[in-house]
């Protein structure tokens, strides 16, 4: 078995993460969202747990995103579903930062599929 080092996906620079609050960028297991915090970019899939939701287009506020549609509330650190309907944690990734542009970290097991722009 070979080791492979972590796919970066670029996202887009610091000042269009800072300008949107999120950025979506294309995942091998759908959209990535990643959202701008006071304590650095974090980001987790884009898809709400309980339903077919955009994260990206959430309420971000002390660390959570709540979905748009049905109220979910999930941490931006740990994934973790806090408050119903949502049950089951969303996916998180590593965000890093090269020079201007924000991108996320996939596992190396995780075929990288390019931005979604």
């Amino acid at each position: 078995m070979t080791d492979r080092e972590p796919t970066w996906l670029p996202a887009g620079s610091r000042a269009d993460l800072a300008a949107e609050g999120a950025l979506l960028v294309s995942g091998p297991r759908g959209a990535i969202a990643v959202f701008d915090t006071p304590d650095g970019p974090r980001a987790l899939s884009d898809t709400c747990t309980h339903g077919q939701a955009s994260l990206c287009e959430g309420w971000v506020e002390d660390g959570t995103v709540e979905c748009p549609a049905h109220l979910a509330l999930f941490s931006l650190t740990t994934g973790q579903a806090l408050s119903g309907p949502a049950t089951e944690p969303a996916t998180t990734y590593r965000v890093e930062v090269r020079g201007d542009t924000v991108g996320v970290l996939l596992d190396a097991t995780e075929p990288a599929t390019g931005s979604a722009g």
